[in-house]
């Protein structure tokens, strides 16, 4: 094989990736649970992609937290695309969930980094339904009362935002079921917030008292979170007022279309396929599509053909509560970058769970290319390898999407599971055969690091003449 370095560039029709068309989108999604990369990748791909016009957020929401590192130069990007070092633009599409306080927060940021405008770089879909300061309050409170029971958050209010809504919408009463929580009160005839709605003050406001009153006995329950809300006029203020900053689109397919048609596009996903809320270990999940199968046939339908690359870690990592069959107190693997949060919960680690990444690349529905990071780590974590769960390769199989009884059964196989371990390759080729026989694409991108620098672009050995 060989490899391209990030020193590199290509010039101007040169394809990057083996096995991608010219021009063709690239989706980047996560094989684990989160901190696999994503990020790092999605600025590393816009640095060797001449033509790359703009970083789509299609999932998820403020919760993302997407580290890249180059120079002297570090953010976490939550909503902002991760190739913004690079002056890229981001577009925020629908169902993406935005937290235009948290956009404002992270535009500072951006600034203070270096950045000149960072709203200028920013376009979002009117359809973004809106995270506002009630929906983190709701679900700091519904976690906390959970006790020992928790399901896992980060505590941005990304579930209750997706639950609110969806709870409007079907008009559910007190008491009924929507995903895995039960309503706490009748949903209000109401329009949700969303970017659109943002930009009249009477109908925010509108809006929000009715999200406030729906969200009461909620956080009468917990009443340590209710004392952290604004009244609902300065929330309303504060939302319209970022809102005015960002360039929202009333057509965002036409747009997409139309930026997707100038050059190449990256799609970078949120969490990681075991968090996905239609394939995860329920409950421990998002509530958001991680897997990009709906996305991959909306690009097709409209005549593009998108390359899909999955990215992991060669180690097994998670935060906070959920079943991670690989995690062991001998993988010491602190990261600079991910700590335990109040919510989230402890940086766990573990060894290369090779059965859990066959079960996230079949939900994935199919991989073009997979990236490996933090090979700078073999040979001196003593890293082992489970090839097996009590001697099967492949103990979860991909159920019909939404069956949560059916996730709920993948749950407790991999609580239960005891991993087959063996020692592993202590060398970065071993590994990526390992990875690429899980996942049924080859390893196209190494990263020793956490800069761009640091990750190179590897290509087949050409075949020998002959």
């Amino acid at each position: 094989m060989r490899t391209t370095t990030a020193s590199t560039t290509a010039a101007p029709g040169a394809e990057i990736l083996p096995g991608r068309a010219p021009g063709a989108p690239v989706i980047v999604v996560g094989l684990g649970y989160g901190d696999e990369a994503k990020g790092a990748t999605v600025d590393f791909l816009a640095s060797m992609i001449p033509d790359t016009t703009a970083v789509v957020r299609f999932s998820g929401g403020a919760q993302a937290a997407h580290n890249v590192c180059h120079g002297s130069r570090h953010h976490t990007f939550r909503q902002f695309g991760s190739a913004s070092f690079l002056d890229v633009r981001t577009l925020l599409a629908a169902p993406m969930m935005v937290n235009p306080l948290r956009v404002a927060q992270e535009a500072a940021e951006l600034a203070d980094a270096g950045i000149r405008n960072p709203f200028g770089l920013l376009t979002a879909d009117a359809r973004c339904q809106v995270t506002t300061p009630l929906h983190i309050a709701m679900n700091r409170a519904r976690e906390a009362l959970r006790g020992n029971a928790r399901h896992g958050s980060t505590g941005e209010g990304i579930g209750e935002t997706t639950a609110y809504a969806l709870a409007v919408e079907s008009g559910a009463r007190r008491g009924q079921r929507v995903g895995n929580f039960v309503m706490h009160a009748d949903a209000p005839d109401v329009a949700v917030p969303t970017l659109g709605l943002l930009r009249d003050r009477r109908a925010t406001i509108r809006a929000l008292d009715a999200l406030a009153a729906y969200a009461r006995p909620l956080l009468a329950a917990a009443p340590e979170s209710a004392t952290t809300v604004d009244s609902v006029t300065d929330i309303a203020d504060t939302l319209c007022e970022i809102a005015d900053s960002i360039r929202v689109v009333d057509d965002m397919p036409a747009y997409l279309s139309a930026t997707i048609h100038a050059g190449t596009t990256i799609f970078e996903g949120s969490q990681g396929a075991l968090l996905d809320e239609w394939h995860g270990f329920h409950p421990h999940t998002t509530w958001s599509t991680v897997v990009p199968g709906p996305l991959v046939q909306r690009l097709r339908s409209t005549g593009h053909r998108p390359y899909v690359l999955g990215t992991t870690r060669c180690y097994a990592t998670r935060h906070g509560y959920g079943p991670m069959p690989t995690e062991s107190g001998d993988v010491v693997l602190p990261d600079v970058h991910n700590r335990e949060g109040r919510y989230q919960g402890a940086w766990r680690t573990g060894h290369l769970d090779l059965p859990a990444l066959r079960y996230a690349a079949a939900v994935a529905g199919g991989l073009d290319g997979v990236a490996v990071s933090h090979l700078d780590v073999l040979g001196t974590a003593g890293l082992r390898v489970a090839d097996t769960w009590d001697g099967d390769p492949t103990p979860l199989s991909p159920t019909r999407a939404g069956d949560l009884t059916a996730l709920a059964r993948l749950t407790e196989i991999a609580a239960r599971a005891t991993p087959d371990l063996r020692q592993l390759p202590a060398d970065a080729d071993g590994v990526a055969q390992l990875i690429s026989q899980a996942t049924g694409a080859p390893v196209v991108i190494r990263a020793t690091g956490p800069a761009r620098t640091d990750r190179s672009i590897t290509w087949p050995s050409p075949s020998p003449a002959s």
